[in-house]
């Protein structure tokens, strides 16, 4: 997984020199063989271009086609993108098949990838698929893995509110987004299931508190996290680990 996370570094700086740590990778997955096909094809046109890849133009970032059963982000501009990697978070009411888990919140690491969204979306659009094989981490400040993708923020719950919190750091000021549900759809069909199934896709739209220009937050390309179907057998805390893409849009 280390030569995999080095080659989304490359592509976070834009590197046109083809890396050269895939030596004793593990077997490839069907995904992770798609991942290197899509990256090798990109560090060839870039080596074809004579233009620069290195600008970062926000304006290109567009959610991804399957997205459509949600609401379009009309009169709103995109800000960051993040992959998120954390825990969907659940409770049972007792250990038996009479009980379903209950959500109650998410925890998760945000990691910048804008500028990897607005060069290469179709790259973009497999991070939550390998974010999810990257084992959870107990520093909250790290970058993803063993790469450069710096951490965007965090995601959790004030009470039952979702909270994005873009303030990290005294010099990472990117404010505070404070969000409620407007609407969902199923993960489609080929997303990665964990044990369970993928938590569904989500628009979430700025409430008040919210510090910036954020307007709402889509969770999409989710992979893992839903709970089991009942409680049977189950503590009475469940977390059940996810990724999932977070697109950022604000004030047009």
């Amino acid at each position: 997984m280390r030569s995999i996370l080095f080659i989304i570094t490359c592509l976070a700086a834009t590197s046109i020199a083809a890396p050269t740590l895939l030596n004793g990778l593990f077997n490839y997955s069907d995904d992770v063989a798609e991942f290197i096909g899509k990256v090798s094809k990109h560090i060839d046109n870039a080596k074809k271009s004579t233009g620069s890849s290195a600008v970062c133009d926000t304006s290109k970032i567009a959610l991804p086609a399957n997205a459509s059963g949600l609401p379009s982000p009309s009169g709103q501009k995109p800000i960051y993108v993040g992959v998120g990697r954390g825990t969907q978070n659940y409770t049972c009411e007792s250990a038996t098949s009479d009980s379903s888990p209950v959500a109650v919140g998410a925890v998760a690491s945000l990691y910048n990838v804008t500028c990897i969204a607005a060069n290469y979306p179709d790259i973009a659009n497999m991070l939550p698929n390998l974010a999810y094989k990257v084992p959870l981490t107990a520093d909250i400040s790290a970058a993803l893995g063993h790469t450069d993708i710096d951490l965007l923020g965090h995601h959790f719950f004030t009470g039952s509110v979702p909270t994005f919190n873009l303030d990290t750091t005294p010099d990472h000021q990117y404010g505070i987004a404070f969000t409620k549900k407007d609407s969902s759809m199923n993960a489609p069909a080929g997303s990665v299931q964990g044990d369970n199934g993928a938590v569904a896709w989500l628009y979430l739209t700025a409430t008040n508190g919210t510090v910036g220009d954020y307007e709402s937050v889509y969770r999409v390309q989710t992979a893992g996290g839903s709970p089991p179907k009942t409680c049977e057998n189950q503590p009475s805390t469940i977390t059940v680990q996810y990724a999932a893409n977070y697109y950022f849009y604000g004030k047009e």
